[in-house]
Formats: C-alpha cells, sequence, structure tokens
C-alpha cells in the first residue's frame, strides 16, 4: 500500500505548471543528471578540447541525445553494456554520453591495444553493443554499430536510475569486470567537485590509459563540474601541459617525479592549480613537485570497486617522511580491521575496508563479490564493505597530527596465513583447526581446558598436552578408517576426554556427531562410536565403539598431523558436525567452511584473547559447539561443567576470573535473581560478555541482568541449520511482551524477513526470518527432499547462494540507520483447540498530508475528528450497498446531518466507537486520540494472535497521532475462519482510499468517488 494507492497526492503549483515535454526527468543521483545540468544551464561553455576544436556543452549535448536515439533503437537501455572502442576524442566523449542518455553503461577499449586484450575485454564485460569506427577492426562476438549509424527520430528517453550500472572497469590480468552504478560514480563526482574546487574556469587533461578507471575520472572530473576537458596535444606530458595550459591533472608517482625534475618544470608546470597524485607517493617526490609548482596537490587513493578514490590528503612541508593518503570522501565509511574482522588501535596495521554510498555493485558474473563486498559488521543492515587487501594504519592526532592514514603495504604479502581466512573464497577444511594447532605451539604450557565436576574435582589440561594426545587418537581413528564424510559418535560426558575426542575426530577429517544428554541421534551409517568406561552403553551400538580412555595412545606419533597423513584432503564442503535438535529424526551437516565462518565471526563481536576464561555449561542445545573451537582459537582457557546451581555459579565466575559464559535464558534468570537478592555484583565483575542459548530473551530479563553486570549480552540464535548472532540492547526501552529488538552484526550473514512473495518486508512489518551466508549448513544428512524444501535458492545472492527458511515470524524496527530485528515466534503455529477462533490484525497508514485535513474540517464543522471518520465510514458501507447516503451528497452534508439511525455512537476518553452492518457482518469502527498506537508500516501483512477472538464481523481502528500533520494509522481486526487475508487487505486499502479522497475533495458528491483500489480499477 503506498500513499498513492489511498489518497490524492498534493501537488505544488510549480508542477502543475510545469510541461513535462519541456524537460526530461532525470534521476538526480546519476551522472547524467549533472552533465544535462551543465549542457542546460551553461550551453556556451567549452566542454571539450581536441587541438584548436572546441564543443560546447549544448552542441555536446545535441550530438549526444541524436547519438543515444540510435542506440536506443538498437536495444541499449538500463542493465546493458555497450562497448566504445574509440581513440582518445571528441566522438568518444559523445558516444560515453550517448550510451548513458540511453540507459546504458560503457566499458572503454582502447583501439591501440592488441586484438587479443580487447577481445578478452569483450568476454569480460559481455556487452550487447560495440560501438567504433565504421570499418575499423574489431573483436568478435558482439554486434557492431559504427558511428555513422543512420539517425533515427529523436526519442525522450527514460535514462538511467541511481541504481543503474554507469560504466565497467575489465581487469584483463584478474579476469574481473568491475560494475560501477550511477550512485556511486555520481557521489565520488560531488565530492572531487568539493575537494578539488572544479569549475566553469577549470580544464582537466585527460592522458591516463583509456581502459583504466582514472581515464573514466578525469572525463567526469571534468565534465560533471562544468569544466573543459582537454585531450593531450603531445605524446610528451610535459608538452601538452605547457601546449594545452591546463589548471588541472593527475599523474602517478613516477609521471609527478619526471615532471618535478624538468629543467624548465617551473615554467612548463605554471598553469596547473590541482593536481592529483595517485598510487603510492613518496614524500620526496611530493617535495619536488611542490618546489617547482604552486598547484595544490592532493594525494588520493582509490580503486574501481570504490568508483575512484575515497581518501584525499592535501599534501604540505610538514610530510617529511611519509605522505599519508588522507581521510575519508563524503558518506564514505572507513574501517582498519584485524584478521579476525575486529577495529584495530591507532597506529596499529590492519586491512582497510571501505564502507559507503561509492561502493561499486560488484564484479560482473563473478564469485568473487561475495569474497570481497562482505556484509559491514557495524553497519546497517544489508550496508557491505569491500575489502581492499591494502594494509593501513590510522596516526594518532597528537603531536601535530590529524587523524589520517598511511599506506603500508599489501595483505597479500603478510607472512601470517590467517589474516584473510575470512575474506577466502574457498576453505580448506584444515584452517578449522590450524589456529589452534599454532596455538599449542606458541602457548604449550598454558591451561586449555578445565573440567570442574564438584568443589574439589578439577581437571587440567595444557595447549601442549591437548594437541599431542588429540594428534595420537587422531591417527588411531585414520587407522581405522575414519576420514572425510565420516560420521562419528562422540557419546563422551563433559570432560577432558569429551574435548580429546572431539578435536581427534575433526583431525582425522571426520565428522563429529555430539549425543546430547545421552541421547542416541538416529544416524545414518555411522562409522564408529567413541566413548568411555563410564558410559557403559556400548552394547546399545551395533558399529564398532572405541573407548578414549582405553586407546594406547603411546603406539601412536603426537606430532603435528599433515595433509598426507589423512585418507584424503579435507575440503571445506567436508562436515565438520552432523547436528540432531531434540526430536530431530535428521541431522543437519554443518561443513568446514560454515563452522570456520561461524567462530570467526563470533570472534569479531567478542574479541577473545589469552586472557579470557570461557565458561562453558552444558546447555543441551545443539548449537553449543562453538564453546569448544572458538576460545581455543586465541589462547583463552574453557571451564568445562555441569549445569551449577546458581550459588556455584557465582563462585566459578569469581574463582575462575570467568570473563564469558554460555547461558540458557532460565539459568541467566536463575544468575540474575540470586545475585540480586544477595547483593553480589562484586562477585561477577570480571563478566563482559555472555551468549545467550536457545530461545530469546525478554526485555525484562535484559534489563534485570544489565542492574548485576555490565557485560554484553549476544543471543545466538541457535538453528542447527543456521546460526546468527543477535547482540541484545544495553538496556531495553521498556519490558514487554515481545523480545527486545536485536542487532546483527555478522559480515558473513545474511538475514531476510520476507513476505510470501519472497520480497523484503518494510521495516515494523512481519514476515518470515530466512537465513544466508557462509555459515549455512550443508543440508539434512542423506535427507534431499528435505534439504530442497527448507534451503532455498537465495535471490538476493550471487547464482548458487542458499538461503534458510525458519519458519519463524520476525519484523525489523529502525532506529536511525541502524535496523534491529525482533523474533515473533514461529509462523506455523500448532492446531487450536476444539471452539478456539484465531483472530488477525493487518496494519497501515495514511500520510499525504491527511491527519491534518480530518483536524481542519473537525474544526470547520465544529464536530470532533471522529465524525469526519464515521462519515467516511457511512460513505464506504453506502457504496459497498450499491446505494447513496440517505439524505446528503457530500462530505459537509454528511457532517451537518443527524448520524445514519444504525449507527450508534459512544464517547470514551480517549476513543469513540461505532457499528453497522456490512457485507461480512457487523462493522465496528474505533477512533483513537493517542500517540501509542502501533502504525508500523505501509504494507499489509496479516498477524495472526490467538483469542480473545473478535466478534463476529471486521473492527477498524483509526489512529490519530500527536503530530496531525503526520499520519493516521489504520489497523483492521478480523477472524480468520470469517474474513481471509486477501479480503481483510481489500477492506483496508477501500476504507483508506475512501477517507483519502473524500477528507481531499469534501465538497464532491460522494456518490461519484471511486473508491474502487488500484488493483480493482485495473481488473
Amino acid at each position: 500500500m503506498s500513499h498513492t494507492d489511498s489518497v490524492t497526492a498534493a501537488v505544488s503549483l510549480d508542477a502543475l505548471l510545469r510541461d513535462p515535454a519541456r524537460e526530461r526527468r532525470r534521476d538526480p543521483a546519476t551522472l547524467l543528471a549533472a552533465f544535462t545540468t551543465q549542457a542546460t544551464q551553461h550551453p556556451d561553455a567549452v566542454a571539450v578540447r581536441d587541438g584548436a576544436v572546441e564543443l560546447s556543452y549544448g552542441e555536446l549535448a545535441e550530438r549526444v541525445d541524436a547519438l543515444a536515439a540510435v542506440l536506443a533503437d538498437h536495444g541499449v537501455g538500463p542493465e546493458t553494456t555497450v562497448a566504445v572502442s574509440l581513440p582518445r576524442s571528441i566522438e568518444l566523449v559523445v558516444a560515453v554520453h550517448a550510451v548513458i542518455t540511453a540507459g546504458g553503461a560503457f566499458v572503454l577499449l582502447d583501439p591501440q591495444t592488441p586484438a587479443a586484450r580487447q577481445q578478452r575485454t569483450i568476454d569480460l564485460a559481455t556487452p550487447v553493443l560495440l560501438l567504433t569506427t565504421p570499418g575499423a577492426p574489431h573483436p568478435d562476438g558482439v554486434a557492431v554499430l559504427g558511428t555513422d549509424a543512420a539517425d533515427v527520430p529523436p526519442a525522450d528517453l527514460p535514462g538511467p536510475s541511481a541504481d543503474n550500472p554507469a560504466y565497467l572497469v575489465v581487469d584483463v590480468e584478474a579476469a574481473s569486470a568491475v560494475v560501477i552504478g550511477h550512485r556511486a560514480a555520481q557521489a565520488n563526482s560531488v565530492w572531487r567537485q568539493r575537494l578539488c574546487g572544479i569549475g566553469p574556469d577549470d580544464s582537466v587533461l585527460w592522458h591516463a590509459p583509456l581502459t583504466g578507471q582514472s581515464a573514466v575520472g578525469e572525463m567526469l572530473l571534468a565534465l560533471q563540474t562544468g569544466a573543459t576537458l582537454v585531450v593531450p596535444t603531445s605524446p610528451v606530458l610535459a608538452r601538452a601541459i605547457a601546449e594545452t595550459r591546463v589548471t588541472t591533472a593527475c599523474f602517478d608517482p613516477s609521471e609527478l617525479a619526471a615532471l618535478a625534475a624538468l629543467p624548465d618544470a617551473e615554467e612548463r608546470l605554471d598553469s596547473l592549480r590541482v593536481v592529483l597524485g595517485c598510487g603510492t607517493l613518496p614524500a620526496k617526490t611530493a617535495a619536488a613537485l611542490r618546489f617547482v609548482s604552486g598547484a595544490t596537490l592532493w594525494h588520493v587513493y582509490g580503486r574501481p570497486e570504490t568508483a575512484g578514490e575515497v581518501l584525499a590528503h592535501e599534501v604540505t612541508g610538514a610530510d617529511l617522511e611519509v605522505v599519508p593518503i588522507g581521510t575519508a570522501a563524503d558518506d564514505v565509511e572507513l574501517l582498519i580491521l584485524d584478521e579476525h574482522l575486529c577495529p584495530v588501535a591507532d597506529g596499529e596495521v590492519g586491512e582497510l575496508y571501505v564502507s559507503g554510498v561509492q561502493l561499486a555493485r560488484g564484479y560482473l558474473g563473478r564469485q568473487a563479490t561475495a569474497a570481497t563486498f562482505l556484509a559491514n559488521p557495524i553497519g546497517p543492515v544489508d550496508d557491505r564493505m569491500f575489502a581492499t587487501g591494502d594494509l593501513v594504519r590510522r596516526r594518532p592526532p597528537v603531536d601535530g597530527w590529524t587523524a589520517e592514514l598511511e599506506f603500508v603495504g599489501r595483505a597479500d604479502d603478510r607472512t601470517d596465513p590467517y589474516a584473510t581466512v575470512p575474506r577466502q573464497g574457498g576453505l580448506p577444511g584444515e584452517l578449522l583447526l590450524d589456529e589452534f594447532e599454532a596455538q599449542a605451539a606458541a602457548t604449550p604450557f598454558d591451561p586449555a581446558v578445565v573440567h570442574t565436576a564438584g568443589e574439589h574435582a578439577t581437571a587440567i589440561i595444557t595447549y601442549g598436552d591437548l594437541d599431542r594426545r588429540t594428534n595420537q587418537l587422531a591417527r588411531h581413528l585414520m587407522a581405522l578408517g575414519i576420514g572425510p564424510e565420516s560420521a562419528v559418535l562422540v557419546d563422551v560426558p563433559r570432560s577432558i576426554e569429551l574435548m580429546v575426542a572431539m578435536y581427534a575426530v575433526l583431525k582425522a577429517g571426520g565428522a563429529v556427531v555430539p549425543v546430547v544428554s545421552g541421547v542416541l541421534p538416529p544416524v545414518a551409517d555411522p562409522a564408529l562410536v567413541l566413548t568411555v568406561a563410564a558410559r557403559e552403553q556400548a552394547a546399545v551400538y551395533d558399529i564398532p565403539a572405541v573407548r578414549v580412555d582405553g586407546v594406547r595412545l603411546s603406539d601412536y606419533s603426537d606430532e603435528p598431523i599433515t595433509r598426507a597423513d589423512r585418507r584424503a584432503p579435507v575440503l571445506s564442503e567436508h562436515p565438520a558436525f552432523v547436528l540432531f535438535p531434540p526430536g530431530a529424526t535428521q541431522g543437519t551437516t554443518v561443513s568446514h567452511a560454515a563452522a570456520v565462518h561461524r567462530v570467526t565471526a563470533m570472534q569479531g563481536r567478542h574479541s577473545f584473547t589469552g586472557r579470557d576464561v570461557y565458561l562453558h555449561q552444558a546447555a543441551g542445545e545443539v548449537t553449543e559447539w562453538h564453546g569448544y573451537l572458538l576460545p581455543l582459537r586465541v589462547g583463552a582457557t574453557v571451564v568445562l561443567t555441569e549445569p551449577p546451581d546458581p550459588g556455584r555459579l557465582t563462585e566459578l565466575v569469581a574463582a575462575y576470573g570467568i570473563t564469558a559464559a554460555d547461558f540458557t535464558p532460565q539459568r541467566l534468570a536463575a544468575f540474575t535473581d540470586h545475585v540480586h537478592r544477595h547483593d553480589l555484583r562484586g562477585r561477577v565483575t570480571s563478566l563482559r560478555s555472555v551468549v545467550v542459548l536457545g530461545a530469546p530473551l525478554s526485555a525484562a530479563d535484559v534489563r534485570a541482568f544489565a542492574t548485576v553486570s555490565a557485560a554484553r549480552l549476544h543471543h545466538d540464535y541457535g538453528r542447527a541449520e543456521a546460526t546468527v548472532t543477535l547482540t541484545y540492547p544495553a538496556v531495553p526501552p521498556a519490558d514487554s511482551a515481545e523480545p527486545p529488538a536485536a542487532r546483527v552484526r555478522e559480515w558473513n550473514r545474511r538475514v531476510y524477513v520476507l513476505g510470501d512473495d519472497l520480497r523484503p518486508t518494510d521495516p515494523g512489518v512481519p514476515g518470515e526470518l530466512y537465513l544466508a551466508g557462509t555459515q549455512l549448513a550443508r543440508g539434512y544428512l542423506d535427507h534431499p527432499i528435505p534439504t530442497s524444501g527448507r534451503f532455498v535458492a537465495n535471490p538476493f545472492g550471487i547464482p548458487g547462494d542458499r538461503m534458510f527458511r525458519t519458519g519463524e515470524l520476525a519484523r525489523w524496527e529502525v532506529d536511525g540507520t541502524t535496523a534491529a530485528l525482533v523474533r515473533l515466534g514461529d509462523l506455523m503455529r500448532p492446531a487450536l483447540p476444539v471452539g478456539v477462533v484465531r483472530s488477525a490484525s493487518m496494519r497501515a497508514r495514511i500520510g499525504a498530508g491527511i491527519g491534518a485535513r480530518v483536524a481542519e474540517l473537525a474544526r470547520r464543522h465544529a464536530v470532533p475528528p471522529f465524525a469526519v471518520v464515521r462519515a467516511a465510514m457511512t460513505v464506504l458501507l453506502a457504496w459497498q450497498a450499491g446505494a447513496a447516503v440517505a439524505g446528503a451528497t457530500t462530505l459537509s452534508e454528511i457532517l451537518c446531518a443527524e448520524p445514519d439511525p444504525v449507527i450508534a455512537s459512544t464517547t470514551a476518553a480517549t476513543s469513540e466507537s461505532c457499528a453497522a452492518e456490512g457485507p461480512h457482518g457487523p462493522v465496528t469502527l474505533s477512533y483513537l486520540d493517542s500517540g501509542s498506537f502501533p502504525v508500523p508500516a505501509l504494507e499489509l501483512t496479516p498477524l495472526r494472535f490467538d483469542g480473545p477472538a473478535v466478534a463476529d464481523g471486521v473492527h477498524f481502528i483509526v489512529s490519530a497521532h500527536p503530530d496531525p500533520d503526520g499520519h493516521l494509522g489504520l489497523e483492521l481486526e478480523y477472524r480468520t475462519d470469517r474474513v481471509d487475508d486477501h479480503t481483510a487487505a481489500t477492506l483496508l486499502r477501500r476504507f483508506s482510499r475512501t477517507l483519502g479522497l473524500l477528507t481531499a475533495a469534501p465538497d464532491t458528491p460522494s456518490h461519484t468517488l471511486d473508491l474502487r483500489t488500484p488493483a480493482e480499477r485495473t481488473q
């Protein structure tokens, strides 16, 4: 439902008088909009100069429009690509802007490059058309159009939208084609204009290689700002500058050094006012240029993936040793993260990630988009960041420095193999344990696991001993045939032996199948079971059993296991865990890649170090396996314990200095209550991070915990099929029956709330919760049909991406620019008891000033606002009955007349209501003068709830908010056994339209109003 669906939109006088035939509508966030503005406002200004030939903006626009009509006639439009193979010239400028005007995206080919390179560019960019000089050689596999193509009648082309591609930059060596959208390119151009102060009196030298980002940047820097784009008159750079007298130019460090070293550099460079230095600029080169030129020198940094420059630093005399790459462009966020995607401190080296409006759409037809354009862990939902692969450090803002970035090197050059683990497309399975083994080698004598079974029963194993014992047991398992795709039951009570068993299975390449609380899962063909003597359940299994405490480990080497030792390589898609939730009849397979991504994302959230102590209680949840792996990747200590009572738990936190812990909601509530009642806050101050497993917490639970601990609460939305961590606010705004809104900030996880049409719902509108990303499970073990039913194609990802249907309702809430998730319970509810009727609620809102109109009509006729709303219901009921309103025709007459006898009115402090008979039974209308009525969004999505049931018929609720100039809230309550969702949506849309039209035209006879919904009018 939109404003235009429900009301007549208000239109300004200027808009009514504007002649649309004389003005083409341009999306302001496109390159075409700024170019059109320059051509309209400054038609006589010189746009392009090639030697003695000049072309004004007006003349350029005319030629562009003519060629754009030809391109459109050949099928060029939004989301199509045109290759342009022309030498650097006025004709090339015309061609590029014609492609944009037709709505397409351009990719530049240099006709001087070898044919094979041009062909490779065509193969990567997949254009629909090649625009070139008539008769010129050209690559194969694409339709060709000559620049002398016959004119076609001019057309009013719609042009591109901000989200359409503007151009592509192809890197033949990297086999990639970056797709840059209009919104990103236009944002970059606006920032560069502000940065450099470029305007109509400036001229920009167009000399960068045609096939790179810089050539496009130079062209846009001129023609988006009203400056003149100048084609070099000589291949000798210094001569071209001197002859053309350009005021602005972009150079790489080698070009800058060569220019500064010229004996007559001052004379040759005299015209330059602004110089952009791209690449790593040495301080010596920068100083040399400033010595011979008075131009402002900017050191800029950018990539095609960021639509050009995103950082800039004005070079000064203070840059004696290192020239920074500067500070961020407008609407660009820079993140410097470590290998765990955690922010690094000022002065420390980390990888640069770029987020914001300037990001490219991605790579054309490449899965590398998902590997380098990641979810921003600290941004709003669906915000992306680009992994540049560049190492930088931020200068601390002290000692006269500003907080600028310095370039350090490439991430690929580092010797640390784990820093790029999250940004790899395919993860070797061995990486799941690599960091543990590296930690064991670095700190062999540090405690890895502590098992406390009571007051005095405590066992400890160090990193070195745990690594050696698991190597030995893994070799024993491999000798028994365990390898990739082997499922191994681990029926070991919580103990050090449990850790040894799990790590041994993983090192052997097998899949761990945990036995939760002694309940044996129905695993399909497990290879064997790992157990201990105390279990005494070996007879239950009809498969080989290995007692962890009975194997002679001394028979096997404790040296690290290599790839050659395993029966087969462990690949990222091989299973690491097979999980059986309580009551499940099928196992969920979690791959090594999914496991690595889950623990990596959690590390990014919790930032564990070797100083942390992680309390791992038995939660009975299948997703608790992260607690066995996550702490040991970073040198932390895991404390294993059976579920203690709250008093014992408090003492454990105090005795071991616990910094992080797992809880179920019930245990957390009991722990909170115990600490509060006994005033033990001082005993639990070490806690800083708490993971809640299972059902979500209530807002009251979150608020209560905040009174006893400053630790941050994270909810592991625990599904075996997919796990995402939700972070609760420190203090929810109010207690409520719903769980509090929780932040979703994981870079390798996507969370969607979708309607029945698989389209995202608006904020506030319930929909089904879907999870996607690299943490997604492989599917259900040996059950392809349920796998295909719950693991469905992701329409928002790259080809091959999947998402998991949770079967749960949720909605987004938006606070500023950040979205939070509210879980609303299961989508599929169990059958209701006999005699119990389910009700549903459908909500919407009407804007466009209708609140002000209702208030004004009420004042004009000296009636309460409810009378206006009631009049609209009267008109709607009469229209649906096929009759006119008795005794009145206009809204004014209805308001002046007595209420219809069949409508009974009652007045209360905050609401009024009336009742009448409609086609679906009694119609009740209530009017609330209150701002408390929740109005989540415009979409009509039914939200079902159980009793008390609405009476027969339907109940309309209109809510007037304190801001009468804003909107009115609408809600329709109905019984699901009497009114279906489609009928309810039609009723709500029809009533909103009646109210909108009647208040917009109160003197119009009511029987002449067209009260059909837009869908009905198109039938």
